[in-house]
């Protein structure tokens, strides 16, 4: 893995199976307008001859229809999944931050549902990856449940035009509307089409699942994370987290953390994370600083046992219930080793009322052949 800076935004080269995948998080400077953001992506993008896999975004409602306008201007066809959440920047400004997920030195094929790409398919040496994202029902004035499940369909229906399965997932990002009014039958929703494919007692993925609206104004949109094997030497397996109880215990159908080894290459994806103690309470009430501090030791620890730390991290994302609440991040950060440019620090509802905070991370060790 290496880094750098690029035109102000922090990118990661991670090598493995004689391709290259290019990680950019780019944090908008002090009252920086969405257009400049956006052109100084691009020109990470062009310099590192990448294509785009997905482009996950962050930011007010009211900034879609300008950011769409920029990326067409930029990109011309929007031809990759461009996954737009709800997640006010906690200082100033339209946008949050921007994730940029490409890759170069190999063929890129995309994937359309309903009418737009949801998804992109490469492959290296070992693997073939299919990157899903923007996934959502075309019909907002179905039931939140039927929505669900349509999301779910919808990335079983990507995966199976990458020749995959609903097995094949290693990680799934979930963003929901009014996540603290329908958590629960969220989870039922998954959990029942989750027992009905057989993934209880085999495989869970990685996942996160937090509060956030999108413009298409629909209950729920996902991204997720696809990988086949093409022979021996690649596993996709959990990890268990050292100072918590595995979700499932609380009702949540999904693993604290996965790792994906191949030949030349360790994954670790540490999913949504908050202050949750062994039994499965809320630990530190009312106390923003203590949660923070308490989910980064909880995160570390889960690197730690995969013999990785925060400096391996390639981008991650910092939810805060209440934005005030950010400034809390960077001295925690700071503590820990976690480079805070290579995590987009938004405002968005956690799946329960009394947590404050959720922090996600992938991170990536590369190995000898």
């Amino acid at each position: 893995m290496t880094t750098s800076t690029e035109d102000g935004i922090d990118v990661v080269f991670v090598e493995h199976g004689g391709i290259r995948e290019i990680f950019a998080t780019a944090l908008p400077d002090a009252l920086e307008d969405l257009a400049s953001l956006h052109h100084r992506v691009r020109r990470v993008l062009d310099d590192s001859k990448g294509e785009v896999l997905e482009l996950r975004v962050f930011g007010t409602i009211d900034a879609f229809a300008s950011c769409t306008e920029v990326l067409r201007e930029l990109y011309g066809d929007i031809d990759w999944p461009l996954t737009y959440v709800q997640g006010e920047n906690c200082f100033e400004g339209e946008l949050a931050g921007i994730q940029l997920h490409a890759v170069a030195g190999t063929a890129v094929e995309t994937i359309r549902g309903d009418g737009w790409p949801i998804g992109r398919v490469f492959e290296d040496e070992f693997a073939r990856y299919c990157v899903l994202g923007k996934l959502q029902s075309s019909d907002p004035f179905r039931s939140r449940e039927r929505q669900t499940q349509d999301t779910l369909e919808q990335m079983m229906g990507g995966l199976a035009a990458a020749g995959m399965d609903i097995h094949s997932i290693a990680r799934t990002w979930f963003y929901i509307d009014d996540i603290l009014g329908w958590y629960q039958d969220f989870n039922r929703v998954r959990s029942e089409i989750y027992s009905t494919e057989g993934l209880f007692g085999r495989y869970l993925p990685a996942s996160t699942g937090i509060g956030g609206c999108n413009p298409h104004n629909t209950a729920v949109v996902a991204s997720a994370l696809g990988i086949q094997a093409k022979g021996e030497g690649v596993t996709v397996r959990e990890i268990p987290s050292p100072l918590q109880c595995p979700a499932i215990d609380y009702g949540s159908s999904f693993t604290r953390a996965a790792e994906v080894v191949t030949p030349d290459s360790r994954s670790v994806f540490v999913s949504g994370t908050a202050s949750i103690d062994p039994e499965g309470a809320t630990a530190h009430l009312g106390d923003v600083d203590a949660q923070v501090a308490y989910t980064l030791e909880i995160v570390g620890a889960i690197l730690k046992s995969r013999n990785m730390n925060f400096l391996d991290v390639t981008r991650g994302n910092a939810y805060f219930k209440d934005p005030a609440g950010a400034v809390s991040l960077k001295e925690n950060a700071i503590r820990h080793g976690l480079p805070v440019s290579r995590v987009v620090v938004s405002q968005n509802d956690v799946c329960r009322e009394d947590l404050l905070f959720e922090l996600e991370i992938d991170a990536v060790r590369e190995e000898e052949a």
